[in-house]
């Protein structure tokens, strides 16, 4: 079994866009819908999205791309906090919680995205691409790594646990796109 980290490039698009509506659980398909207009796809407005500009949290130049023995099998997407900056006007009521937490600590790497396609989840890629995440902080200078995760989402929650986060604050969980189920949003950090 070989296993790749690389930066993603621009033939990844798609796989970015994928990663971020998995990890954020169809959070990201309200912009993409409102995005799309009437000539666009959902698709290739999620993969526009991510192409488009480099100031938004999942341009594809901020992701990395995990492959499996020459497979895309998954993602992370991070930066570090420089500053605790508002929310962007118009950033529905839904986001807010999860913006404030992965912004809520200045000179953190705030990990985005952590996604393996289920087909390639049960094999460590998850812990794989967590100390990948822990080395990109690393290197700008940051504290630790964050991230926000459903309180649902217990089997990462228990993932995040073992490789050395700590939960450090709570904010509601707000419903969108007719889900529900989820009552907070945690952040979880791993210090250096």
């Amino acid at each position: 079994m070989e296993i790749v980290i690389r930066p993603a490039t621009v033939n990844d698009a798609l796989h970015v866009a994928n990663a971020v509506d998995m990890a954020g659980h169809g959070i990201e398909i309200e912009f993409w819908k409102d995005e799309r207009g009437d000539d666009l796809g959902l698709l290739d407005a999620a993969r526009r999205t991510v192409l488009q500009d480099q100031s938004q949290p999942y341009h594809y130049t901020k992701a990395h791309i995990l492959e499996l023995d020459g497979i895309v099998a998954g993602c992370v997407i991070g930066s570090l906090i420089v500053d605790g900056a508002p929310p962007p006007a118009g950033l529905p009521d839904y986001v807010l919680p999860v913006f404030e937490l992965e912004n809520r600590l200045p000179g953190y790497w705030s990990l985005l995205v952590i996604a393996v396609y289920p087909e390639h989840r049960g094999k460590g890629l998850s812990r794989v691409l967590l100390d990948h995440a822990a080395r990109l902080g690393a290197a700008t200078g940051a504290k630790g790594v964050l991230l926000a995760v459903e309180d649902t989402n217990e089997a990462a929650i228990a993932t995040y646990r073992s490789n050395g986060f700590v939960e450090d604050e709570r904010l509601p969980w707000i419903p969108y796109g007719g889900r529900s189920g989820p009552v907070h949003w945690l952040l979880m950090v791993r210090r250096f």
